[in-house]
């Protein structure tokens, strides 16, 4: 919506597969045809590591192949990295790897890394000066902001390692409740920090009183999602081994 009415931005959304790819089929119809009477596609964006998918880190193959498809057809590539630090080190390939035929790169420094808030976007340098002027028409800017570029950079320099710890947590936890009636969830489908289960119609209970219930009686913050009876949980800087056992422990006395 912000994109349409600030920008001029028409969208055309493209399902995700499972592993959170685009289809290169589906990318290709979504491009309009030359016509006046519709916007020109100038844009692909894609997303890595991939949220609703939970957390699926791109193959480095796929994200090849997507960069030569725009290349050909003279079309942009932006990369939502919001979580693409998590995608480095869960795969062990670098993040400049990842994003090397993109042109323009948004990381968020405020997820995984930890940060109490911003993100960085990168791009050419005429790109990047376009993006400020734009970005002060819409009211943005800030003064003073040395202290939250502080932890920016403390998260840049220090927190990059401790990821494994995040993916770790999250394998730990899948497997927990993988074994719980009334959950579904493949663990080997887990790449990083995110994780989705669902629960099956004779649970005994439904996502969101799950969610209720776990906040309220357990002190365990989950989150239902809005496609179905699905629940959503993230490991994080905050979230220790211990933390991942409780909360399978708190998960199972609810549905058992």
């Amino acid at each position: 919506m912000i994109s349409s009415a600030y920008m001029g931005v028409s969208l055309h959304t493209v399902p995700n597969q499972p592993d959170g790819t685009l289809d290169i089929k589906d990318i290709h119809n979504a491009i309009r045809d030359d016509d006046p009477h519709y916007p020109r596609t100038r844009l692909v964006e894609i997303e890595n590591t991939q949220n609703s998918c939970g957390g699926r880190i791109l193959p480095l193959s796929y994200i090849r192949e997507v960069e030569q498809f725009c290349h050909e057809r003279s079309l942009l590539l932006h990369v939502d990295g919001a979580r693409l630090a998590n995608a480095s080190v869960a795969s062990g390939i670098p993040m400049d790897e990842l994003v090397r035929g993109a042109d323009s790169v948004s990381l968020c420094l405020s997820k995984g890394l930890g940060a109490p808030v911003g993100s960085i976007l990168a791009g050419s340098e005429e790109f990047i000066y376009r993006a400020k002027r734009l970005q002060k028409s819409l009211g943005g800017g800030m003064r003073q902001a040395g202290i939250i570029a502080s932890a920016g950079l403390y998260a840049l320099e220090n927190q990059f390692d401790r990821l494994v710890e995040d993916h770790t947590n999250a394998q730990a936890l899948a497997h927990g409740i993988s074994s719980i009636p009334g959950v579904v969830i493949d663990p080997d489908t887990v790449d990083t920090n995110i994780i989705f289960f669902t629960l099956t119609p004779d649970a005994k209970l439904d996502a969101p009183t799950l969610v209720q219930k776990l906040e309220t009686e357990k002190g365990v913050l989950v989150g239902a999602y809005a496609d179905g009876n699905r629940v959503r949980v993230v490991t994080n800087l905050h979230i220790s081994s211990e933390d991942v056992d409780y909360a399978v422990l708190s998960i199972r006395s609810l549905l058992s």
